[in-house]
C-alpha cells in the first residue's frame, strides 16, 4: 500500500508540475502577445508621426510661393522669346568665377539682347550656403525672386549689384538690409521687398529651383549653356564665338 501511495503522489507531482510549467508558458506567451501588440502600436503611432512630418517638410516646400514674371521653367528671361540664340546661365551670388563670368560678358550680352539675336535665361541657384556663415546664396536669391515678383523691370540692375558689391566667401555676406538697399537701389519698392527678405517668402522656391538644378546635371557654378550646348569656355570672346555659330545654324 505505501508503494503504490508513493506511486500516486509522485504521479500527482508530477502532474502538478507540469501543469505548473504550461502555466508559465502560458504566461510568457501572453506576455509576448501583449507586448508585440504594445510595440506595434508604438511603431504605428512612431510611423505616423513620421509620415505626417515629412508630409509637412514636403506640402510646406510644395507649397511655398514661387514668384511671378517666370518663365515656365522658372528661367528670369531678358530677351525676345523671338531669339534664334537662347544663352542659359546658371549661377550663385556667392559664386566668385560668376561674378568674373558677368564683369567679362555683360556688356556683350546686353547687346545681343537689344539686337534681337539672344534672349539670356537667368537661372539662379543657392548651391553654396555653406560658403557663407548666414546662408548667404538662398537669402539673397530669395531677395532676387523677391524683386522679380514685384518688380521685375528691376531684376536686371539688382542682378548686377549684387555681382558687383559681392561678399568674401566663408563671411557673413550681405545683410538683409543691405540687400533691401540694392534692391530699392534697382528700382523696386522697398516695403514689399523688405517684408519678402525678413520673411523668406521665396526660400521654398530657392531649394526648389537648387534641386531641380542638380537633377538637371548642373554640378557648379557658372554653367552657361549656348542653344542646349554646354561652354568650356566662358571668356567673352569663347562666348561671342558659340553665339556666332549658334546664329549661323539658325539661318
Amino acid at each position: 500500500m505505501a508503494s503504490g501511495s508513493s506511486t500516486r503522489d509522485a504521479r500527482q507531482a508530477k502532474a502538478a508540475e507540469m501543469r505548473a510549467a504550461a502555466a508559465k508558458a502560458e504566461a510568457r506567451r501572453r506576455t509576448l502577445i501583449v507586448g508585440s501588440a504594445v510595440l506595434v502600436v508604438v511603431l504605428a503611432i512612431v510611423g505616423v508621426f513620421v509620415v505626417v512630418q515629412q508630409a509637412n517638410r514636403s506640402s510646406s516646400t510644395s507649397s511655398a510661393a514661387n514668384p511671378a514674371n517666370l518663365s515656365a521653367d522658372n528661367s528670369i528671361v531678358d530677351g525676345q522669346n523671338t531669339a534664334p540664340v537662347k544663352v542659359v546661365i546658371y549661377e550663385d551670388f556667392q559664386c566668385p568665377y560668376c561674378a568674373q563670368f558677368e564683369a567679362a560678358n555683360r556688356e556683350q550680352l546686353a547687346q545681343m539682347v537689344k539686337d534681337g539675336d539672344v534672349q539670356v535665361q537667368y537661372r539662379p541657384i543657392a548651391f553654396l550656403d555653406r560658403a557663407s556663415t548666414t546662408n548667404y546664396s538662398t537669402r539673397s536669391l530669395n531677395a532676387v525672386a523677391a524683386v522679380v515678383n514685384s518688380s521685375p523691370d528691376s531684376f536686371l540692375e539688382f542682378h548686377n549689384l549684387l555681382f558687383e558689391n559681392q561678399p568674401e566667401e566663408g563671411g557673413a555676406g550681405l545683410t538683409d538690409e543691405q540687400l533691401v538697399t540694392y534692391a530699392v537701389q534697382a528700382g523696386a519698392d522697398e516695403t514689399t521687398v523688405k517684408k519678402a527678405v525678413a520673411d523668406q517668402t521665396f526660400k521654398g522656391w530657392t531649394e526648389r529651383v537648387t534641386e531641380a538644378s542638380s537633377k538637371a546635371g548642373i554640378s557648379g557654378t557658372p554653367t552657361v549653356k549656348v542653344n542646349d550646348t554646354t561652354l568650356e569656355n566662358l571668356d567673352a570672346a569663347s562666348l561671342k564665338k558659340a553665339v556666332d555659330t549658334a546664329l549661323a545654324a539658325a539661318k
